[in-house]
C-alpha cells in the first residue's frame, strides 16, 4: 500500500518534530484504554478506562492502569479526548482527575452526560471544564494537535473516531466501532472523511481489534428484534432481560417493544436506573410516567404483563439477577415458567461467573435465553471484513491492532498485511510501548512503566502480587497462624497461640490434635534456634539489660517460620498462608515461662 505525507493537515507538518503515542492500557487485554499522545512540552489524553478483575484478583472491584507516566509529565497536559461513554472508555477518568488536572476534557453529549453523573457521585470534576463535541467538529489541543470528530457505530449512543493531524502526519484512531448499514437511530457511520483522510494521506492507522478473530461482518442492531419481539409478546410468564445498562439503543428498543406488547417495565439495578434516567434527561429515551412501573410495586401486576430490565449480565455477584436468581432480592423471585434473556455476551474472563448465574437460573426453573444462536445480543465490534474496510479507506503506511488480546492484535495485524500495510509496518505494541512518529514514519522506540492499579473496596492501591498471592492461598489452601512472646532470655512467655481457618485435615487427624503438634513444633524450633539468645554466647549482663532485638528477633522468627513451614508441608503436602508472629517480652518476668 503506497501512502504520501498527509496533504491538507490541519496542523503545519514539520519533518523536524517528532509525536509520541503510548498507551497505558488496552492493548493484550479487554478494558482500561487510556492513551497518551506526546509531542515536545504537550500532552494529550485519549480516554481513560477501566476493567474488570479477572477471578484470580479475590476481593478486587475495578481495575485501572498505572498513572506514573501521566503524572511524572502532568504539567504538559494540555487536555483529553473523550471517545464514548462506556466504562472501559470513561471509568478511569475520576482517578485521574485526584492525580492530575487536565485544562479541558472534549466529549460527545452522551459520554459527557455520564461523565457528569460520575463528577457528582465521587465530588470531583465539580469544576473541570468540559466542553461537548458533534459530528465533523474539531478540537484543538495545544498547538500541535488537531482532532475531528468522525461519528460512527457502537453499541452505545454516541461514538467516535478520530481524525488527529499532528505535525509529525496524520493518524486515524478509530475507538471502538463497527459498520452498521441500518442503525437503530438511523444515524450512520460518517465514513467520508475517513475516506478522504486516507486519499490525503494516513501515516498511523489505530484500529479496534476486538472481533479479529470473527469472520464476515457483525449483525447490525436490529437483528436482535425479532427473537426479543417474540419471546417479549408471547411469554406467559414473567420475561427478565439483562443487558449492558450503557447499551442504551438495546434499551430503548426493548422499551418499545414492551410497550407495543401492551406490557409494563420495571428497572433495577442502580445502574440500569442512573442510565436510564440519564439517556431519558438527554433525549436520547422517551419514558412515558405509567409505563414504568417502581419496584415495590412489581407484584401487584400480573406476571404475564411485566417485563424486567436488569443489570448482572456479567455475572456479577451483587448485581440485580445475581441476586435474584439466588432468591436473595426484596422484591423477586424467579419462578418455574419464567423468561430470563441474557442480551449481551460475556467480556473475556467473566465466562465461569456467566455460566454460574445461568446454572442458577435454570434451577430456579427459569427458561434462559442465552448465546449467540438465540440472537438476542449483537456485538458493538467490527468483525474481519469491516476492519478490512476500515483499512482501506484509511489506506494507512503504518498500522497498529489496538483494543484487544494479543492473539486479536496478531490476528488484525494479518488482516491488515492482506490489506496492502507492508508486514514490517505493523505494530504489535504492549502497554508502556513508546510508538515514535517523524515525518509520516512510525517505530517503536522505548518503554515506560506501565501496570495495574487495583481498587478493593473504594480504597484504590497499586496492586501488589504479594496481596493477590496471600488472598489465592487463603481461597484455596486456608490460613495457620502462630503467634509467639520471647523475652531477653529467650524464654517462651505465656501460652503460643495457634489459629487455622480452612485447613482441609486427614480424615484420621483431629483439629486440636493438629494443633498441639504445631505447638511442639513452635517450641522446638524457638528452643533450638540458633538465634536463640540462649543459644548465643553473651554475658549474663548483656541478657539482663534484654538485648534481644540486638540478637536479631527476625532472624529467630523466620526460623521458627520455617519450622512450621517444613512440619506443615510434610504432614499435610499443601501450602497454607502462614503466618508466624514473634513478640518481645518487655516487662517484668511475672508471666508463665512454658517450653524452654
Amino acid at each position: 500500500m503506497t501512502n504520501k505525507l498527509a496533504q491538507n493537515s490541519l496542523i503545519p507538518l514539520d519533518k523536524d518534530k517528532v509525536v509520541k503515542v503510548i498507551s497505558l492500557g488496552g492493548l493484550y487485554e479487554i478494558g482500561k484504554n487510556t492513551w497518551v499522545y506526546e509531542c515536545g512540552d504537550e500532552i494529550m489524553l485519549i480516554d481513560a478506562g477501566l476493567a474488570f478483575p479477572t477471578t484470580d484478583m479475590i476481593g478486587v472491584d475495578i481495575v485501572l492502569p498505572k498513572l506514573n507516566y501521566i503524572i511524572k509529565n502532568k504539567d504538559k497536559i494540555r487536555g483529553m479526548i473523550v471517545t464514548h461513554g462506556h466504562e472501559d472508555h470513561i471509568g478511569g477518568i475520576v482517578p485521574l482527575l485526584r492525580e492530575v488536572n487536565v485544562p479541558i476534557i472534549y466529549g460527545p453529549q452522551f459520554a459527557l452526560g455520564l461523565l457528569k453523573n460520575k463528577f457528582n457521585e465521587n465530588k470531583v470534576g465539580e469544576e473541570q471544564a468540559i466542553k461537548e463535541v458533534g459530528a465533523r467538529e474539531t478540537v484543538q489541543i495545544g498547538a500541535s494537535f488537531s482532532v475531528t470528530y468522525i461519528r460512527n457505530n457502537h453499541s452505545i449512543a454516541d461514538s467516535f473516531s478520530l481524525i488527529i493531524d499532528t505535525p509529525a502526519g496524520r493518524i486515524i484512531h478509530t475507538g471502538d466501532f463497527k459498520f452498521d448499514h441500518s442503525p437503530i437511530d438511523n444515524l450512520y457511520f460518517d465514513v467520508a472523511p475517513l475516506a478522504k483522510a486516507g486519499e490525503d494521506g494516513v501515516s498511523l492507522l489505530i484500529s479496534d481489534s476486538t472481533n479479529a478473530e470473527k469472520p464476515t461482518y457483525t449483525p447490525s442492531e436490529k437483528a436482535v428484534i425479532p427473537k426479543l419481539k417474540s419471546i417479549i409478546q408471547s411469554s406467559k410468564r414473567r420475561v427478565y432481560i439483562t443487558t449492558f445498562a450503557s447499551q442504551v439503543l438495546r434499551i430503548k428498543l426493548i422499551m418499545e417493544l414492551t410497550r407495543a406488547a401492551g406490557k409494563k417495565l420495571t428497572l433495577f439495578g442502580r445502574s440500569m436506573i442512573n442510565l436510564a434516567a440519564i439517556s431519558k434527561d438527554l433525549g436520547y429515551i422517551n419514558i412515558p410516567e405509567d409505563f414504568i412501573i417502581r419496584q415495590e410495586d412489581i407484584n401487584k401486576v400480573p406476571p404475564e404483563d411485566t417485563v424486567i430490565l436488569t443489570t448482572g449480565s456479567q455475572g456479577e455477584e451483587f448485581a440485580a439477577l445475581s441476586r435474584i436468581a439466588r432468591n436473595e432480592h426484596k422484591y423477586l423471585q424467579i419462578q418455574p415458567g419464567d423468561t430470563v434473556v441474557m442480551s449481551a455476551s460475556p467480556i473475556p474472563g467473566n465466562e465461569k461467573s456467566v455460566n454460574n448465574l445461568v446454572n442458577m437460573l435454570f434451577k430456579r426453573g427459569a427458561d434462559v435465553v442465552y448465546g449467540r444462536e438465540h440472537n438476542v445480543h449483537v456485538s458493538g465490534h467490527a468483525s474481519r471484513e469491516e476492519q478490512k474496510v476500515m483499512l482501506s479507506l484509511t489506506q494507512p503506511e503504518f498500522f497498529m491492532p489496538c483494543h484487544g488480546e494479543y492473539r486479536m492484535l496478531v490476528k488484525h495485524g494479518e488482516t491488515g498485511v492482506s490489506c496492502g500495510v507492508a508486514k514490517e509496518n505493523i505494530l504489535l505494541m504492549d502497554n508502556g510501548d513508546v510508538l515514535e512518529m517523524q515525518n509520516g514514519k512510525c517505530k517503536v522506540i522505548d518503554k515506560v512503566e506501565a501496570g495495574i492499579i487495583m481498587v478493593d473496596n473504594a480504597n484504590v492501591g497499586e496492586l501488589d502480587t504479594n496481596i493477590m498471592l496471600e488472598r489465592r492461598l487463603v481461597a484455596t489452601e486456608g490460613l495457620l497462624t502462630v503467634i509467639a512472646t520471647v523475652n531477653a532470655y529467650g524464654e517462651i512467655m505465656g501460652d503460643i497461640k495457634i489459629y487455622s481457618r480452612g485447613l482441609v485435615l486427614s480424615p484420621s487427624e483431629t483439629k486440636a490434635g493438629f494443633m498441639d503438634q504445631v505447638r511442639e513444633t513452635a517450641l522446638l524450633a524457638i528452643k533450638n534456634s540458633p538465634h536463640n539468645p540462649k543459644n548465643v554466647q553473651l554475658s549474663r549482663r548483656e541478657q539482663t539489660q534484654g538485648k534481644l532485638a540486638k540478637l536479631e528477633v527476625d532472624k529467630l522468627e523466620s526460623d521458627l517460620r520455617s519450622e512450621i513451614h517444613r512440619f506443615v508441608d510434610d504432614k499435610m503436602h499443601r501450602h497454607p498462608l502462614l503466618e508466624v508472629i514473634l513478640m518481645e517480652y518487655t516487662g517484668k518476668p511475672s508471666v508463665q515461662v512454658v517450653g524452654v
